[in-house]
């Protein structure tokens, strides 16, 4: 599949068509996915009535627009490479998706969900920004009943301040994305205290947004503008002896497994919770402490998608929090697109916001910030990332 614009390749409409064809036809047969996202009730239909050879270019572009990125037909389908049929169905959609928005165009209000760079400047504004910021929201097409992103008072790097570790176990920089820069700040905090008291530096440096704002709105220039910055300094920093973490699965899931649909040698990017699993295995770091208190977890769809397992969760249990893990899919944000699709967001993710409704917990834990705002949607409870919770451990 072909993601990067300035490749002739990726405006081969017939080879589009013909791949997608290919993987519909096996979808067809299928039909493991049938309960996940709208593309798989709307492919359906039309194969049922037309059969999966007679799919047009229209029915491409519909189809990839009711996908919403969340990557769990990749973990559930038995066709995946190796196997002989090679199946990628998100990136087939992917690629479809960013045609026609390249082609036809991105709708300005799209767009502007975007712009994250403008944030800081939004926020030097104070209330009145954080108010025009609702007002911006609401005109990009989120909907009213949906959860609404607040700018937090003071930016991530505002405050962030190289650590102090002598002989250090391991150095890292923190991609610490645009979510915990303008929003949820006291995930990074926490991580870097945190690392520093297992003897990890930490340096932040000036990273853009990973780009999963262009790629919900269909904007190929843009995810590719960011993604070459962000790779460059990642490699850089790579070639210093630092390893690269990053407390999003969403955010991580697009330098490690988007990006390489663009550019060549990305270096890994880990999960910030995998690396400390790591030296922890490696006997670098000795995570002592107890937090005896019960959870309930939710395992975010782009962290199974990275392949990693649930290392937030061995940690946890590790300092004596008792887990329970909540499999009952994707929460249906997914950024942008489910803000703006809330109808939609909240249909497909019903399942988890109903077990945690109904769950008894001490706390509610999740990597992903946006899963935990249909949480707090749900139940009035803001969940906690795995970082925090093992702050409040050690």
């Amino acid at each position: 599949m072909i993601l990067d614009p300035d490749n002739p390749r990726f405006y081969d409409s017939k080879s589009l068509l013909k791949e997608f064809v290919r993987q519909s036809t096996v979808c067809h047969g299928c039909r493991r996915c049938f309960n996940y996202c709208d593309s798989f009730p709307t492919l359906f239909k039309k194969t049922d009535e037309k059969g999966p050879g007679a799919l047009t270019l229209e029915d491409v572009e519909e189809v990839a627009s009711k996908c919403f990125h969340c990557n769990m037909c990749f973990v559930n389908c038995p066709y995946t490479p190796p196997h002989e049929f090679s199946m990628d169905f998100p990136r087939i959609l992917e690629w479809g998706w960013l045609y026609f928005r390249t082609v036809k165009g991105v709708p300005l209000k799209e767009s502007l969900m975007s712009l994250t760079d403008g944030i800081p400047l939004i926020r030097k504004l104070g209330k009145v920004g954080r108010e025009a910021y609702k007002v911006l929201s609401g005109y990009a097409g989120v909907q009213e009943d949906a959860p609404q992103l607040e700018i937090s008072e003071r930016g991530f790097l505002e405050e962030f301040r190289e650590n102090d570790v002598s002989n250090p176990v391991a150095k890292v920089v923190l991609f610490h994305t645009c979510l915990v820069e303008n929003f949820f700040p006291e995930i990074g905090k926490d991580l870097v205290e945190v690392y520093t008291k297992l003897g990890i530096k930490v340096v932040a440096a000036n990273f853009k947004c990973c780009g999963a704002p262009f790629l919900d709105s269909g904007n190929a220039w843009g995810l590719k503008r960011n993604a070459e910055h962000n790779a460059k300094l990642i490699r850089e920093f790579v070639n210093k002896g630092y390893d690269v973490v990053c407390p999003i699965p969403t955010c991580t899931l697009m330098v490690t497994k988007e990006y390489s649909h663009l550019l060549k040698d990305v270096p890994k990017v880990y999960d910030a919770m995998e690396f400390l699993l790591k030296l922890k295995k490696e006997g670098k770091v000795n995570i002592k402490g107890e937090k005896p208190l019960k959870a309930l977890y939710h395992p975010p769809c782009h962290l199974r998608y990275l392949g990693v397992g649930q290392p937030g969760v061995q940690l946890l249990r590790g300092v004596k929090v008792e887990v329970e893990r909540v499999d009952k899919g994707c929460s249906g944000i997914d950024g942008g697109w489910g803000l703006r699709h809330y109808d939609t967001a909240k249909r497909v993710g019903k399942g988890m916001m109903d077990a945690f409704k109904d769950g008894k917990a001490d706390v509610f834990v999740t990597e992903c910030p946006l899963a935990g705002m249909q949480i707090t949607k749900a139940t009035g409870v803001k969940p906690k990332h795995p970082i925090s919770l093992l702050k409040e451990a050690l």
